[in-house]
């Protein structure tokens, strides 16, 4: 009687154990399956009343891109799923000098596409998510 009593406890703890197993491990997989391969980022940078600058990135999840803009500034791209930005994609915004001028960070782990646009006036900056259609002249 002892022993059979040992035997179903050994063998309730080992269903808990592999009922724990199969939900961490269907969460992990569904985490897994929801990363894209790739993500989109579409945007607009307006300096001044320069002509603006658009794009249409598509990159790999797990990587990021660094724009070099013809005022010297930086554009960071980062996707999520890297050491970089493990939950989210995160877009950071630098001036010519290396200095951050902004920085943006979407929380979204399966994140497929992105669009924002920036508009820096007199070095002010002005983030927008998403991405108007048209972004105003610095005097409008």
């Amino acid at each position: 009687l002892g022993l059979t009593g040992t035997i179903h406890a050994t063998w309730r703890y080992a269903m808990k154990a592999v009922a724990a197993s199969t939900v961490l491990f269907s969460s992990s997989l569904a985490a897994f399956a929801a990363m894209p391969e790739r993500v989109q980022f579409v945007g607009s940078i307006q300096h001044d009343n320069l002509t603006p600058i658009t794009f249409d990135l598509h990159l790999p999840s797990k990587q990021s891109a660094t724009l070099k803009l013809a005022d010297g500034s930086t554009l960071e791209l980062v996707t999520p799923g890297g050491q970089a930005s493990p939950d989210g994609a995160r877009i950071r915004l630098l001036s010519p000098a290396g200095e951050i001028m902004h920085t943006a960070t979407v929380p979204d782990p399966s994140l497929a596409s992105t669009s924002f646009a920036y508009k820096i006036c007199n070095g002010q900056v002005t983030y927008m998510s998403p991405a108007p259609a048209v972004v105003q002249d610095c005097g409008a």
